[in-house]
């Protein structure tokens, strides 16, 4: 009698540690796209592995947040790409999405937090760091142009004074990113 009364309790607690591991550890893996779809419509718990040419992504749907769905996103690999690319490698941001919508998480950061998006921000900004270095001039040349910038004066009345200097600045400029 007491041997059985054991095996009870044993069997009673394998069960609940299932339970509590499928209720909060487990995660459907989607084999497909339409699977994907499908559960981040409805918010459901599920993982993605989504690999297009680039990068390799991996969403986990860890169900609503208030009105959200709530969304980790993480780079598993990158494929090709610019070399400094790799440093988001690795990193993850946890999205919260519109409930009922079938969206790529990481198409709108804004939503999004985490080291991802601040490596992918990051990234961006140096990107637009460099381009304005290596077209100071243009864009300098395009403002004056601007109604309102100059001031009511017109940019050919007033030409823009190069030195030597500016090409030195903007070279030391880049060497610093």
């Amino acid at each position: 009698m007491k041997k059985k009364r054991v095996i009870l309790i044993t069997l009673i607690i394998i069960i609940f540690i299932a339970a509590g591991f499928v209720t909060f550890f487990y995660y459907p893996k989607c084999p497909n796209v339409k699977c994907w779809k499908d559960k981040l419509e409805s918010c459901s718990k599920a993982t993605y592995i989504n690999e297009p040419i680039d990068v390799t992504w991996k969403y986990t749907i860890k169900g609503k947040n208030n009105d959200k769905c709530e969304v980790d996103v993480k780079v598993l690999e990158i494929k090709r790409g610019l070399k400094n690319t790799e440093v988001l490698e690795g990193k993850e941001m946890t999205c919260l999405l519109p409930l009922g919508i079938d969206v790529k998480p990481e198409a709108n950061p804004n939503i999004c937090s985490g080291r991802l998006k601040e490596e992918m921000q990051n990234l961006i900004i140096t990107k637009l760091h460099e381009y304005i270095v290596q077209n100071i001039g243009q864009i300098s040349g395009e403002i004056a142009e601007i109604e309102g910038v100059t001031e009511g004066i017109n940019a050919e009345e007033t030409p823009l004074e190069t030195t030597e200097e500016t090409p030195q600045n903007a070279s030391s400029l880049n060497s610093t990113v």
